[in-house]
Order: C-alpha cells, then structure tokens, then sequence
C-alpha cells in the first residue's frame, strides 16, 4: 500500500518519529513518502502518488494549516469518487483527541504508532474497524475513550529509521551535514507544562515509562547510517534526557562511541541530572554542545508553578561544569508563566545572562492540550480554553491575565533577550528603554540573525560551504520566520 505522511517541515531537527514509521511500512514492502506543510503542493502530490493511507503527523501550532490541506484532499478525493484513510499522530491527536470529529478523520493515534500502523494498514486492506487497535481511536469507541494503550518494551526490535523519505521530500537537506538519532524513549518528570506530563498520565500502568536502546543496537545503527548517507559531521541526540546518571550504560557507550564513531555530538540534559563526572564522560565521547532548559529565573515559580524541582543552585553548579569542560548550552527559558508578573520575566532574563549559555532562548508559555499547567490556566480563569489558538506558540501569550501592553513587552523581551544576555550588565537600562518602545519588527529580524548566527555555534560545520547551499538555507529560514512573524500578527 502506499501511505503519504503529511508534517510541518524538515529543518535540523529531523522527524524521527515518521522516520521511524516509514522504515517500518518499507520493511512490510508498502511505499511511503513524505511531504510537508510549508514546503509542497499536496494536493497535487496527492494526484500524482494515489495514497492509500494520508497520514498526518502535526503540532498544535500547525493544525489549522492542516485542516486547510486535508479539506482540499477530502474534496478532490470525493469530488473524483476516490478513497484514501485519512489518519493522524502526533502531539496533537494525542492531547487533543476532538480532532477526530473536526476533521472527521477515519482515526486517530494516540502515544506510540510503530506497532498500530501496520495493524491500520492491514485493518484497512480487510475493511476491519480500528476499535481493537493499542493506542487507536476512532468513530465506534470515541465516547468510550481509548482502553488498549500500549508502550513499546524492546526498542532494539525496530527498524533502523531511514532518511530516504527526508532525502526525496527535500533532496537539498541530504547535504546537510548533521544525523539525528535517540537512544531512549520517555521521561519520568512531571513538569506541569510539559506534554510528558500528560503522556505519563495517559499511558500509566502500560509499561515502563523510560525506556532504552542497547549501546550495540545504537552504535550499529549510526555506522550503517554514516556509511549509507554521509558526509556526517555531527551527530544529534535527541533524547528528552540524553542520560539520566552514570551507570554501565553510560560508561560502555563512551567507550563505544569515542572508539568505532568518534564523531561529534550534541545531546538534551536535565541540569539537576548534570554532574562533574558525566559531563568528563560525555566530553571524553565526543559531546561538543547540550541544551538545558532553566525554564524559570525565579526558583519558587520554577518549582512550585512549572514543577522542576531544580534549585538556582544547581543550575548555576551545572552551567559552571559545563564551562569547565568547554560545552557550549544552548539554555531555554519561558515567560508569560500564569500567575506571574513582568518582574518575573525580566528576573528570568537577568538570571539567564548571569549563566552566560552560548545561545540563550527565551519563549512564552502557550497552554497546549494535555500539561496540568494548561489546566491550571484554565482553572483560575486565564484562557477559556486550550490550542485552539496554538499558532501563536512562543509568540504572543494567550492568557488574560497579562494586558496587551504586558503582552506586547514580553514579545520585546523574548527578542531583545538574546541579544543583551550575551551583554554585560552595564546594557541593562537600554535593555529595559528598548522592551517598552513599539519597534517589534525590527527586533525580530535582529534575533533571528543572530539567533541563527549563535545556533551554528551549537551545531558547527554543518552547513556546507556552498554560496548556493547558504542561501537555500537563508531563504528557508527567513521564510519560517516570516510565517512565524505573520502568526503573530493574527
């Protein structure tokens, strides 16, 4: 069978999930290719491949340009009296399952889709419903909820994922010069406004939460990868957390990768997880940059409000050690927190430059389906309710609880952010004169210049010196961004 996966796009951070499901529907001998929302005419790919699955894949900020496509897909389908199951995964119909019946999909996939996908296939193949089918839900048991949830236990089961679908679906970015890769599944924290807050819940009692591909499995997988699709320059771990303490796992992988692969790398950590002796490791195998989330300036609003449980001290111990070994962060933080002020943010901002991360990145706290943070919001009257207005993620806040013009400096401050953070202390007053004048535009271009400007400084030579390359990767970025700039607008 043919299955056409539908995402939003491909930048750096490559899409395993589809990855992943691709190279399962390949080895059950069915043909699958790949388009995305910004980049292709679908509706005329769909003319011209004949799906007989449209799967789509999405975010909460990409749903509304999904519902567009799938209507024009839907009326050319029934328009030519044509038949093709229309299915979605992802973020979205996971916590925001009433997409179902907006959409009136044929079903929907909540959580892990590596073993439903070929249960779909064949339930379709032999007009069976899709009620019975772990993790699937669909018209005959939405009112009673999904009752088969299922987690997979042996990752080392799958497939490799496969980067022929990324490759044809947009041929340029095989020239890229970076791999992505996870070594684990899951993550055992309960931060209210993360969405593996509701995934924990949801899936509680199905198995292991935290799961992890063997060193062998791993190791092999990035050699046939670095041999099939080179060049690779550095390798992208992309992990909730990379590594959760030092253990055999741990130590057995740095003696693998530093010996048979020896290409540098990037990871996600937890700093609370951060200490002298992993960060020795992970240099000693080849890490060159991490991300670590600070979330919060503030450790009472990090803690009781976002539920981190990490102190100030702690994160500012782990920034240390990771100077010491000549890491490079990239260090996230949010504003617009619900129940917070304009103080808080401003005290997140200055916390972020005592740290001094290489690219630091501010975002503002938008209520997706699923956190308990976003029910909190909607408990104390702060939004009516929840994604239906998701486009404007990390853009400007949703919540009632902050006034227009609070709203419209915290959009300042996350632009402007990451220009004084990388300043010295003495920049502050024209740092605050700045965040108050009506010049948002021209912010915007200035941090995304130099937003992409520090990014490559996480991920270096990747980007291959080619004039032409540079530019594709310009455009590319300038467009993303303008669509992220018209969002704001709306």
């Amino acid at each position: 069978m043919k299955i056409l996966f539908i995402i939003a796009d491909v930048f750096l951070s490559a899409p395993l999930g589809i990855m992943q499901l691709s190279a399962i529907c390949k080895m059950h001998s069915h043909e699958t290719r790949l388009a995305t929302l910004r980049r292709h005419d679908i509706l005329q790919m769909v003319k011209e491949f004949n799906p007989d699955i449209i799967a789509y894949s999405v975010m909460s900020p990409d749903i509304e340009r999904a519902k567009e496509v799938d209507a024009a897909i839907f009326s050319y389908l029934h328009s030519n009296k044509k038949r093709a199951l229309r299915i979605m995964g992802g973020p979205h119909a996971t916590y925001f399952t009433k997409i179902l019946k907006e959409m009136n999909l044929d079903a929907i996939c909540i959580g892990e889709g590596d073993n439903a996908i070929i249960q779909i296939i064949n339930h379709y193949k032999e007009g069976k419903d899709f009620a019975g089918i772990p993790n699937v839900l669909c018209h005959s048991n939405y009112e009673a909820g999904l009752q088969n949830k299922e987690l997979i236990t042996d990752l080392d089961s799958l497939p490799f994922i496969e980067n022929d679908i990324i490759f044809e679906a947009v041929p340029y970015y095989r020239t890229v010069q970076l791999r992505s890769f996870i070594t684990s599944r899951g993550c055992p924290y309960k931060c209210s406004y993360c969405h593996n807050s509701g995934y924990n819940r949801e899936f509680k009692g199905s198995g292991p939460i935290v799961r992890r591909y063997s060193v062998d499995r791993i190791i092999e997988e990035i050699k046939y990868t670095r041999d099939k699709y080179p060049p690779l320059k550095l390798i992208r771990f992309g992990d909730d957390n990379f590594v959760h303490k030092v253990d055999q796992w741990l130590e057995d992988f740095v003696e693998r990768y530093k010996s048979e692969i020896g290409i540098p790398f990037y990871c996600l950590m937890r700093s609370n997880l951060f200490s002298d002796e992993m960060a020795r490791l992970l240099k000693e195998a080849g890490c060159i940059s991490l991300s670590m989330s600070v979330e919060h300036g503030d450790e009472n609003v990090r803690n009781t409000i976002l539920k981190r449980g990490i102190t100030d001290e702690k994160v500012i111990q782990s920034f240390e050690i990771a100077k010491k070994y000549g890491l490079k962060v990239q260090a996230n933080a949010m504003l617009g927190i619900p129940g917070t002020t304009l103080d808080h943010d401003l005290k997140t901002f200055h916390f972020m430059r005592s740290l001094k991360p290489h690219l630091p990145t501010l975002g503002i706290f938008c209520p997706f389906p699923g956190p308990e943070l976003t029910e909190y919001a909607i408990e104390k009257g702060y939004i009516q309710q929840s994604a239906d207005n998701c486009m404007h993620y990390q853009s400007k806040s949703l919540l009632t609880c902050f006034t227009d013009k609070e709203k419209s400096i915290q959009i300042n401050i996350m632009y402007l952010g990451i220009i004084f953070a990388s300043l010295p202390k003495s920049f502050e007053g024209i740092f605050r004169f700045l965040i108050k004048l009506p010049f948002r535009p021209v912010y915007f271009f200035i941090c995304k210049i130099y937003w992409l400007y520090r990014y490559l400084g996480i991920f270096p030579k990747v980007i291959p010196f080619n004039p032409l390359f540079i530019f594709r990767i310009f455009l590319d970025s300038m467009s993303y961004f303008k669509e992220r700039k018209k969002k704001e607008s709306e």
